[in-house]
């Protein structure tokens, strides 16, 4: 196998791969990137077998041939040469020389037949949206993702299809975050629900781009296709549980706060929070909210910031660090926070749009 193709092509789609090939693999070829030459093009594919990422290129010229080659090993050649270099690939019995203008590298391959893909299962529903909405929707959802839950369908993200929407959620048991993007289909009847393990959310968020976004749901794995790119993955073996028993309704009071004074007043108030228990007390009165903390050391800490809030005087504790990823959450400028007692969960919306959505349980100090 023999081909050309620029630095600057491949780099990008190389980076990806990096992350996505195992680099502590049970196989050693799941360390390694499958290549496939036509005349005319080379499609790269990587895996770890539960998450799979497939890209097209053009090259300039090509004699047809596979091989499976070193991943970190090849990013990291190509990030090294000079840019706007013409990379030379050729492949020959069991070993790859890759060549740019004075430099050249030669590395072991895999036999190309031993290299495994990821099945795809029969589609059950096929949509589209657009990449950046589903990005940022995938990122709002992923702030409320658990890490290493023994719960372990909480370790990753909700797809939800009903009609026309698709609804992203994730939650750690402490708090919850709530999106929906328009999703275009043909199916008569849409009902879906999916989880996307924790690593795949990951690297999605890391490949996605602006533009159409094809999206393909079955039983056990979902597909994302955009241009030259396919990002395939096996979902969490689980029923997700019912997150809509946990979102509040009909809390009688609301308040109004502007969004970068709640931030800076958090930001303030977490210097006094403990790290192992990061904690403050929003004390909501008349016009204003009252952030209170004290940590183990017994320093103590007060901020006052304006508020609109018509109820009687409440006291609720939460955790600092939750409240503090609001603003990863939202772009609006008011925040509105749906309260009841100290013992009752808060929604957190914005004042214009109905999405997105954070629930934050309480704590008690």
């Amino acid at each position: 196998m023999k081909l050309r193709l620029q630095r600057e092509e491949i780099l990008p789609v190389l980076a990806a791969m990096a992350n996505i090939a195992d680099r502590r693999p049970v196989q050693a070829i799941l360390s390694h990137l499958l290549l496939t030459c036509t005349e005319s093009s080379m499609e790269i594919l990587g895996t770890d077998a539960e998450i799979q990422l497939q890209a097209t290129l053009p090259v300039a010229s090509a004699e047809p041939g596979q091989l499976a080659i070193p991943a970190r090993k090849l990013y990291d050649i190509v990030r090294a040469i000079a840019e706007n270099s013409e990379l030379r690939i050729d492949h020959v019995g069991e070993r790859v020389t890759i060549r740019a203008g004075n430099a050249r590298f030669t590395l072991p391959t895999l036999s190309a037949h031993e290299y495994p893909r990821m099945q795809q299962p029969k589609v059950r529903l096929q949509g589209h949206c657009q990449g950046e909405d589903f990005q940022q929707a995938l990122g709002i959802a992923a702030t409320a993702m658990a890490h290493n839950d023994a719960r372990f369908f909480l370790n990753g993200v909700l797809l939800e299809v009903q009609e026309q929407q698709l609804r992203l959620v994730a939650t750690d048991g402490h708090r919850l975050a709530l999106m929906e993007v328009p999703f275009a289909h043909d199916a008569e009847q849409a009902s879906y629900q999916g989880i996307i393990p924790r690593k795949a959310v990951t690297e999605l968020l890391r490949i996605l781009e602006a533009g159409e976004l094809v999206i393909r749901l079955s039983e056990t794995a979902c597909s994302f296709l955009q241009g030259q790119k396919e990002f395939s993955c096996r979902l969490i073996d689980a029923k997700y549980p019912d997150y809509r028993r946990v979102i509040p309704v009909g809390h009688p009071f609301e308040v109004h706060v502007e969004r970068g004074s709640f931030k800076n007043a958090l930001q303030q108030i977490d210097v006094i929070s403990s790290d192992k228990s990061p904690a403050c007390t929003l004390l909501f009165q008349g016009e204003q909210i009252i952030l209170r903390s004290r940590n183990e050391e017994q320093a103590e800490g007060e901020v006052r910031i304006a508020a609109s809030f018509q109820g009687s005087t409440t006291e609720i504790s939460f955790n600092t660090r939750y409240l503090l990823d609001t603003q990863n959450i939202f772009n609006e400028e008011q925040l509105q926070l749906e309260i009841r007692d100290s013992s009752s969960s808060a929604l957190i919306r914005g004042r214009e749009q109905a999405y997105p959505l954070y629930v934050v349980m309480p704590i008690r100090l």
